[in-house]
């Protein structure tokens, strides 16, 4: 293999980031774009706004509403959207019940596992397909510390632990579909982060429990999953990238 002169130039790239209109997606974006890739970003709701900054700084980007849970739609815009060089997973939510009480806590796990399982699957079963018939691509997604370790420093919903977990389990998964194909597939497992959905969740967090005494950046998890789409990363596949100042080691 010739050295290339920069592993971690996206230039001429096309990545997809879905998620693109929360703050990981959106860091992730950033962090493609300042690497010089092409952006393709989709949401629940189209993100415009992060298209026209990107446009303004000179990155060709476009925006598309898209459920990722919705099979068909998925299979749609993934036919219409062209070859792919990467695709950043950054769908997720979090909501908080009571699942000793059952009730609508039952609609709550489905949704949750609706969102942060079954939707990174119709994606990656429509993107992965492409990938494999090109002979490559780097697929990136966000999964979280509380898949790793059930959220003790957090009193976190047990859906979302569930379906955080799942999605390591699904990367090594598709990580092996992928590796005879040139197809990578990656996971970070960000702990507590700066997002306005951990805000909303109420919940508190004891500084001085985290060995770095502050809590991480949205942008800090949008670094390692643009890495993980660069040539830089091209001999790993099946990883899940701890990123929460040292809180916990795997």
């Amino acid at each position: 293999m010739i050295p290339l002169a920069n592993p971690f130039d996206l230039s001429g790239k096309t990545v997809l980031v879905s998620g693109a209109a929360g703050s990981l997606g959106s860091a992730t974006a950033r962090a493609c774009a300042g690497l010089g890739a092409r952006l393709i970003l989709t949401d629940i709701r189209r993100p415009d706004d992060l298209a026209e900054e990107l446009h303004a700084a000179g990155t060709k980007a476009q925006a598309h509403q898209l459920d990722t849970t919705d099979r068909d739609a998925v299979e749609a815009c993934i036919a219409s959207l062209g070859p792919l060089d990467a695709y950043a997973e950054c769908s997720g939510i979090y909501s908080k019940g009571d699942w000793r009480d059952g009730g609508d806590w039952d609609a709550l796990y489905q949704r949750i596992m609706e969102v942060n399982v079954r939707g990174p699957i119709n994606m990656m079963r429509a993107v992965m397909r492409g990938m494999i018939d090109r002979g490559g691509g780097k697929i990136a997604i966000v999964a979280s510390q509380a898949g790793r370790n059930a959220g003790t420093t957090l009193d976190v919903e047990p859906a979302y632990v569930a379906s955080k977990g799942a999605i390591q389990s699904l990367v090594r998964y598709f990580a092996r579909q992928g590796a005879a194909h040139g197809v990578t597939v990656n996971a970070v497992a960000p702990g507590p982060i700066l997002t306005p959905m951990l805000r909303a969740s109420g919940q508190p967090f004891d500084l001085s429990k985290l060995p770095t005494g502050r809590m991480g950046e949205p942008e800090e998890v949008g670094g390692p999953m643009a890495f993980l789409c660069t040539a830089a990363a091209g001999y790993v596949t099946g990883a899940v990238l701890d990123i929460n100042g040292g809180l916990h080691f795997s």
